[in-house]
């Protein structure tokens, strides 16, 4: 399992399968191929939910925005 932090707090706000963190790694931009942080907007979420992105991904993402319109998200290997 994947484990999803807000990069902010550290507070751990989800988890997620690899199969989910490959479909949020090919929607968000990575700076890096290092990158393990990303930008997430409640926008984003939307437009995941549009593009058939799976609807249990996106549920732990809009948890983890906490109903804010933006946060920096983080996840690593647990």
């Amino acid at each position: 399992m994947i484990a999803l932090y807000d990069a902010a707090s550290g507070a751990k706000v989800g988890r997620i399968s690899e199969q989910q963190l490959a479909a949020l790694l090919g929607w968000m931009e990575e700076e890096s191929t290092e990158d393990r942080e990303y930008y997430l907007t409640a926008e984003d979420c939307e437009l995941m939910g549009e593009q058939g992105i799976d609807p249990t991904l996106i549920a732990v993402l809009r948890e983890a925005l906490k109903g804010r319109e933006d946060m920096d998200l983080r996840y690593a290997q647990e």
